[in-house]
């Protein structure tokens, strides 16, 4: 259950240093609607232009983008831009709607907007507990509490919300315990069979699938390709053998599945950013035993 706090809407219109690309918070508030004449249209406000995150705690509004009206229940958020061919309300059919929600100025942000539309959607779920809720009720706290003093505070507290988001749908994808059977039967083969693999035909048929269905099933689910994930445990595996053997950068290409000492070599550095034979002697570079790739 959302711990839910004391309402309030709180504003901000910081001076923002023109040489530093801040996250700029507009508000941020903890609403309890009852009202029956609620009704924003996005194409009518004049406090654009923004984005507008919203996250329902109890009761339901309409959210309308286009001509789809989705009903926003308790754990369901939606994002939108403003201005924007949208509207929401309380609808006759709801005794009331509450929520908290965070507007943010547009500048700076297209880009990971955009990428969160499309990696979250525009009506997602979260469960009270999440790390999102969590991040959105701190950053309402920290609004109500007067704790927002200055525009790198603000600016920090939206990044951490918007990175919370991407985080989420990551999270979902890297859970092999909600992938398809066939999916985590192609995982688990590509994770014993990656140095000795020479085409996706064999995965495909360890997940029962055609080649062509099996790649974009797979790319759905994990947020990877195939191929890209046969080359994330090549590397692991280097890297484990860069520090931890006497093996030859050509024996670990070979080792690990690449075709050459030199296609290894590229490969490495465009996924670690050094050369193998740079990282292994930690030249100039932090000793680091171990890599996490996504």
């Amino acid at each position: 259950m959302v711990v839910q706090q004391p309402y309030g809407v709180y504003g901000y219109r910081f001076q923002d240093s023109p040489q530093l690309p801040l996250y700029q918070l507009f508000a941020t508030g903890c609403q309890e609607v009852t009202d029956p004449d609620y009704y924003w249209d996005g194409m009518k406000r004049i406090d654009g232009p923004l984005y507008l995150f919203q996250y329902t705690i109890s009761g339901f509004g309409h959210f309308r983008l286009g001509g789809e009206t989705t009903e926003i229940h308790p754990g369901t958020a939606f994002l939108t831009e403003i201005p924007g061919n949208h509207h929401y309300c309380l609808p006759e059919t709801s005794d009331h709607w509450t929520f908290y929600f965070v507007l943010i100025r547009q500048q700076h942000l297209q880009g990971l907007w955009k990428e969160l539309l499309q990696t979250v959607g525009v009506t997602p779920s979260f469960e009270p507990t999440s790390a999102v809720v969590r991040c959105l009720q701190s950053l309402y706290a920290d609004a109500r509490g007067n704790r927002i003093q200055n525009s790198l505070q603000a600016s920090a507290l939206v990044y951490r919300l918007m990175m919370e988001l991407l985080q989420f749908s990551t999270a979902q994808q890297q859970i092999k315990a909600s992938w398809p059977q066939p999916i985590q039967q192609a995982a688990a083969f590509m994770e014993a069979e990656f140095h000795r693999l020479q085409s996706l035909d064999d995965v495909a048929a360890a997940a029962g699938l055609s080649k062509y269905y099996f790649t974009r099933m797979f790319t759905q689910t994990t947020g990877s390709s195939p191929m890209d994930y046969v080359t994330k445990l090549r590397i692991e595996k280097a890297v484990q053998l860069l520090r931890g053997s006497t093996l030859s950068v050509e024996e670990i290409a070979y080792t690990v599945g690449f075709a050459s000492g030199s296609y290894f070599s590229k490969v490495f550095r465009s996924r670690v950013g050094f050369p193998p034979a740079d990282f292994r002697l930690a030249k100039e570079l932090p000793s680091i035993d171990r890599l996490q790739f996504d």
